[in-house]
C-alpha cells in the first residue's frame, strides 16, 4: 500500500513538473523581448508602405470598430514616412498648381527654405509637431493609437520630439468656444473625431503659431483648421489624408495624401528630446545670446512676420532716443494694431507689407500726431526678429529700431 502511494505520488509530481514546464514555455513564447524590438525581423529597417491591401484585411476591435493599433501583445506601431515638402504629396489642388499661398506666406516659406530651414526648424528645439507633421518626420520614431471605446476617445502617442500625445475625443463634444481657443491656443490644438465607415475623421482647431506645417517651413496662423482622415486599408497600411484650411495664410484649403507602413517589431521607446539638447546651446551661441534660452516665446513666433509686440527706440539722432512700442496683429486680410499704446496711443490706420523685399510701411494717428514708419525686417527669425528704418512725426524725422518680444 505504501509502495503504491509512493509510486502514485512520484507520477503526480512528474505530471506537475511537466505541466509547469509546458506553462513556462507557453508564457515565454507570449512574452515580449523588449531588447529585440526595432531590431528583429527586418533588422530595424523601416519598411515601405505596402499598398491598400498589404498584409491582409484590416483588423477590428471586439465592438466592430476598425483597429488602428496593435493586434499582438506588446509590440507594433506605425512608422512615419519622410516627406520634407508637402508640395510633393499634394492632391488638391493638383501638384501642377502648387500650394495656394497668400503672398506673404509664400515669401516666408521661401525665406525659410533658403535661410532658416536647418537652423530654426521648431522640432530641433523639441517643440511638438502639429497637424499631420508627426507622420512625416522619418521612420525612426513610431506612432501608436490606443483606442479606449469605453471612454469614447483615442490616445495618439508620438515618440518624437519627446513623448508627446494628444486626445481625440469621440464622445460627441464640440470644440471650445472661439474666445477660449484664442486665449489658450496649444501646439497641437484641440481634436474631436468620429467614424465614417472604416475611416477615422479628426477635426482639429485651436493651434498656436509655434510650429511649421512641414519641415520646409510652410507657415500657418492661429486660424489653422485641420481635417485628417485615417483609414487602415490593410493590416500593414494606413492611408492618411490631411486638409489644411488657414484663410490667413492660404487662398483656399489644400489637401495632402500618403500611406504609412505597420512595423510589427517596433514599439515606442523613451525619447526625451529636451534632455541635453545641444542644438539649443549651439543656436544661442551662434545668435550671440540674442535668443535667450533658445526657445522662449516659440509659441508666438512662426506666423505672420508683422505679428507681435515690437519694442525698441526712435529719435532724430543717436543721442536723442525715446522708447518705441508697436503692437501688431494679422487678421488674414490686414495688419492692425497700435503705436505706443497708452495715453498717447496712435492706432495704426494703414499698413503695407511688401514680401518681395520685406519692407513694412505703417501710418498711425492723425493731425500733428500723425506718424509714418518705413522699415525693413533685418531678419525673419522667430526670435529676435527686428525692424529698422526711418520715421516722420510732424516736422521731426529720425530713425528707429524695434525687436519682436513675443
Amino acid at each position: 500500500m505504501r509502495r503504491h502511494w509512493i509510486t502514485r505520488s512520484l507520477t503526480t509530481a512528474a505530471i506537475l513538473i511537466f505541466s509547469f514546464c509546458l506553462t513556462a514555455r507557453s508564457l515565454a513564447a507570449q512574452a515580449v523581448d523588449e531588447s529585440r524590438l526595432r531590431h528583429s525581423g527586418d533588422g530595424g529597417r523601416v519598411p515601405e508602405p505596402g499598398g491598400k491591401d498589404a498584409g491582409g484585411p484590416a483588423p477590428r476591435l471586439a465592438d466592430g470598430t476598425p483597429n488602428l493599433g496593435r493586434t499582438e501583445i506588446g509590440k507594433g506601431a506605425w512608422l512615419p514616412k519622410l516627406y520634407t515638402d508637402y508640395s510633393a504629396i499634394l492632391v488638391d489642388p493638383p501638384k501642377s498648381q502648387g500650394i495656394p499661398f497668400q503672398p506673404w506666406a509664400k515669401a516666408l516659406q521661401e525665406y525659410r527654405h533658403k535661410v532658416t530651414s536647418e537652423s530654426e526648424d521648431p522640432a530641433s528645439f523639441c517643440i511638438p509637431l502639429a497637424g499631420s507633421h508627426p507622420y512625416t518626420r522619418g521612420g525612426v520614431h513610431p506612432i501608436e493609437f490606443i483606442q479606449l471605446p469605453e471612454q469614447k476617445r483615442i490616445l495618439q502617442l508620438m515618440e518624437f520630439p519627446g513623448h508627446n500625445w494628444r486626445d481625440i475625443f469621440l464622445d460627441g463634444r464640440s470644440h471650445p468656444s472661439k474666445q477660449e481657443l484664442e486665449e489658450y491656443p496649444t501646439f497641437m490644438g484641440h481634436s474631436i473625431g468620429h467614424w465614417e465607415g472604416a475611416t477615422l475623421v479628426v477635426d482639429t482647431v485651436g493651434f498656436n503659431e509655434g510650429t511649421w506645417i512641414d519641415k520646409e517651413g510652410h507657415p500657418h496662423t492661429s486660424q489653422l483648421h485641420v481635417i485628417e482622415k485615417l483609414t487602415r486599408t490593410g493590416m500593414n497600411n494606413l492611408h492618411i489624408e490631411a486638409t489644411f484650411d488657414d484663410p490667413a495664410a492660404y487662398t483656399r484649403p489644400w489637401t495632402i495624401a500618403f500611406d504609412l507602413a505597420w512595423g510589427p517589431d517596433w514599439a515606442i521607446k523613451e525619447y526625451i528630446c529636451q534632455s541635453n539638447n545641444r542644438y539649443q546651446d549651439y543656436y544661442v551661441k551662434t545668435t550671440k545670446g540674442a535668443t535667450g534660452t533658445g526657445n522662449a516665446g516659440a509659441e508666438f513666433g512662426h506666423g505672420h512676420p508683422a505679428q507681435g509686440t515690437f519694442l525698441g527706440e526712435w529719435g532724430p539722432n543717436g543721442g536723442t532716443q525715446d522708447r518705441l512700442m508697436v503692437l501688431m496683429d494679422w487678421d488674414g486680410k490686414a495688419i492692425t494694431g497700435t503705436i505706443n499704446p497708452g495715453p498717447q496711443a496712435m492706432p495704426i490706420t494703414k499698413a503695407e507689407l511688401n514680401p518681395d523685399n520685406w519692407t513694412l510701411h505703417l501710418e498711425g494717428g492723425a493731425g500733428a500726431a500723425r506718424v509714418v514708419l518705413d522699415g525693413k525686417f533685418e531678419n525673419l527669425t522667430w526670435l529676435a526678429r527686428s525692424l529698422t528704418g526711418t520715421y516722420t512725426q510732424g516736422n521731426q524725422r529720425g530713425t528707429f529700431k524695434i525687436t519682436r518680444q513675443y
